[in-house]
Parts: C-alpha cells; structure tokens; sequence
C-alpha cells in the first residue's frame, strides 16, 4: 500500500463511529488510479490529493421535494449540458432506474442556481459536480440504496469519505445483509464537513426508494440547501461525452460514463513531513476536459477509454506503431495510445491485473467506432 492509500484508509477509520471496511470500499478507485499512473507517467503524470476527513454536528433541514416548484428566475435559454434524455422518467418516477443505463442521468439541475460542470453515470450510481458560483461548488450523488450512495462515487468517497453511523452496537449499525446501515443517516440532516473544507453534506430521500446527497463547499449549511434544491428529479439528462463508441465488441456494453467539461479542486488538506496542515487550498476551476467510458467485455474483462484534453497539454511523445481503423496509435501490447488529437491523450487498455487483458481484436473494434468532437472544450458542441 502506498502512502496515499494510507492516508486515505486513515482518515476514513478514524472519522467513523463504526468500523468500516474501507480498503475494501476503496479497492476500485485506487486500483484504477494507480495502474492508469504507471500507464501514463511518461506522457502525463498524475497527482492525486489527500482525502478530507468527516466532521461532527448537525442542522435540520427542510427535506428538497422531488421537483420543487418553478423558481422565480426564468432560465437561461442557453444550452444546457447534460442535454435532456426525451421520454426518459426522471428518479421521482422510477427510482430504480438510477444507475442502470450508463448513457442516462435520471435527474437535472436548475441552470438558473448552478452551473453542471461534471457528470458520471455507473452502475448503481449518478453523480454531478455544480459550480454554485462565487468559489462554491456542490457534489451530488444520487443512487436507490443508501450504502451505494456513500461508496458508489470515487470522488466523493476520496473528498468526502463516508458518513458517521449511530452511536449504538454494531449489531445496531448492521442492516440484515450484514453491510452499514447508512439509510438512518438519510433524514434531511446537514453535518458540517471538517474545518479545512468549511462545507456541508447533506443526506435526504426525495421519494421513498431514493437517496440523495449533497455535499458543498461553504460557511453555512444554506449552500447545501441551495444545491439540494436546484435538483429536479421530474426529469432524465443524457450522459454525453466528446468521444462516442459506436462499435462494440459482441456482447460488450458500457458501463460507466464520466465526464469533466471543467474541472473543479475540491479544497485538500496539505500534509508536509507526514503532519497535517489545516489549510484550505483554492476551489480554482481549470480549463480541462476529461471522460472515461468503461466498456464491460465478455468473460469478466473491462476496457475503460480515457481521454485528458487540455489546451496547454503539450504534443504527444510517442510515434506511432500501429494503424487501427484509420487511426495512428501507439500500441503498447495490453494499452494503446490513440495519436493525432491535438493537445489530447486518448487511451484505453487493461488496468486490473485480475482481469484478462483486451484482445487486440476488441480494441480494433472500439477505435474502429471511435468518433471524436471537434471542439472538445466546448460541452455544447457534443451533440
């Protein structure tokens, strides 16, 4: 385990009231993270931060409704991202259908109260990142079991961690499949996050069967309330991304579909000489894109297809060893580098080792169908 790991599976434990097993609940992100680094460290590098730990405390909120009224101020009649996913119900109606089609949002948010800047849809799980403006920022998530919408989001699991059970047993904090009981933290209560962050989180079900959370950067839990209220779950949005898969291999289909249109820092705290300071760093936007669609391949195999696009990303390194479906790429055996995209590193490959790798005839598959915008900055241009 690296130091990181460390620091993260430390202050999950020790923010809990009951034990939790975070290793376990953290094993995919990390895992992933951590191969997708050795992949690309010589074309990108990555940085990861350390995770915030959970404060104590809690306020009473009025519960958002499912699809609070029609606010005062007319929307903005600029286009909206995620667009609407027409005839689709929204999680009001069938909340079971929240994390079941990767392509699909079952939920929206006001445009006149914040600005959609990321958007993830896996299974079991849809999330958002909103730009509250004035250097807020809300991440939402939204699942139909209570345990799912703690630990189904990597970045709110690695921001944020889980939240706090009762002070009772373990036998209390149990449900009867054995795993927390993180649906009594669901009663439309804020916490405040740690002094470092100065934020909220917010926990609620807008209809029985669905729960809801929110947390937020800010003094004051009226940031959480605001962003729980700019939910609207009377409406469907589509997962839409700059690249497009319109080849998959026979019996494959996507399953995670995570897009960036602008990235977010959620604000850290800053070790030095393995001591923590707490000091809030910057919640600084950066003019970056990224997305990742996880393809699932038959005989318990994934492909993921990255893309990190940013315009002061240097040119690619790497020359060309292979052409597949018309396209330079870089072919590595078991990962392969798709070239030509300015200022762009499109990639996909094999990342879990106890996984098979994807077969050269899979990938020729995928890049054979890969479409990419030509504006890959732009949101509104990913129609």
């Amino acid at each position: 385990m690296t130091g990181l790991d460390e620091r993260i599976v430390r202050a999950l434990r020790e923010n809990a009231d009951r034990p939790v097993d975070a290793e376990r609940l953290l094993t995919a992100a990390v895992n992933g993270g951590r191969a997708r680094r050795r992949r690309r460290r010589a074309v990108l590098g990555a940085a990861l931060g350390v995770a915030v730990a959970l404060g104590a405390g809690g306020v009473v909120l009025r519960t958002p409704s499912a699809a609070p009224p029609t606010p005062a101020v007319t929307p903005s009649p600029a286009v909206v991202t995620p667009p609407r996913a027409t005839g689709v119900p929204g999680a009001a109606a069938r909340p079971e259908l929240v994390g079941t089609d990767a392509g699909v949002l079952h939920y929206g948010v006001d445009p006149a109260v914040a600005e959609v800047v990321a958007w993830r849809s896996a299974t079991g799980v849809e999330s958002m990142r909103l730009d509250l403006g004035g250097g807020r920022q809300a991440m939402v998530v939204v699942a139909a079991d209570a345990f799912v919408a703690e630990t189904g989001d990597p970045a709110q699991l690695r921001d944020v961690g889980v939240g706090r059970l009762s002070t009772g047993t373990a036998d209390d904090d149990r449900a009867p499949s054995g795993r927390p009981d993180y649906a009594s933290l669901y009663r439309g209560l804020a916490h405040r996050l740690d002094q470092v962050t100065n934020g909220w989180v917010l926990r609620w079900q807008p209809v029985p069967g669905l729960y809801a959370r929110v947390a937020t950067t800010g003094d004051t839990a009226a940031e959480a309330r605001r962003a729980a209220t700019a939910l609207r779950f009377d409406e469907a949005r589509r997962c839409v991304a700059p690249i497009r898969l319109t080849a998959l291999p026979p019996g494959a289909r996507i399953t995670e579909c995570d897009v960036s249109a602008r990235t977010l820092a959620w604000p850290r705290v800053q070790t030095s000489s393995g001591r923590s300071t707490p000091t809030p760093m910057p919640v600084v936007p950066a003019d970056e894109t990224s997305v990742t669609l996880r393809i699932a391949l038959s005989g318990d195999a994934t492909l993921p297809v990255r893309l990190d696009h940013s315009p002061t990303m240097g040119e690619e390194r790497n020359t060309a060893n292979r052409t597949i479906g018309g396209r330079p790429v870089f072919d590595m055996g078991d990962f392969w580098h798709v070239l030509g995209i300015p200022h762009t590193l499109l990639s996909m490959g094999w990342e879990n080792r106890w996984e098979r790798s994807p077969t050269l005839a899979e990938v020729t598959t995928v890049i054979g169908g890969l479409q990419v915008a030509d504006d890959l900055g732009e949101a509104a241009t990913w129609e």
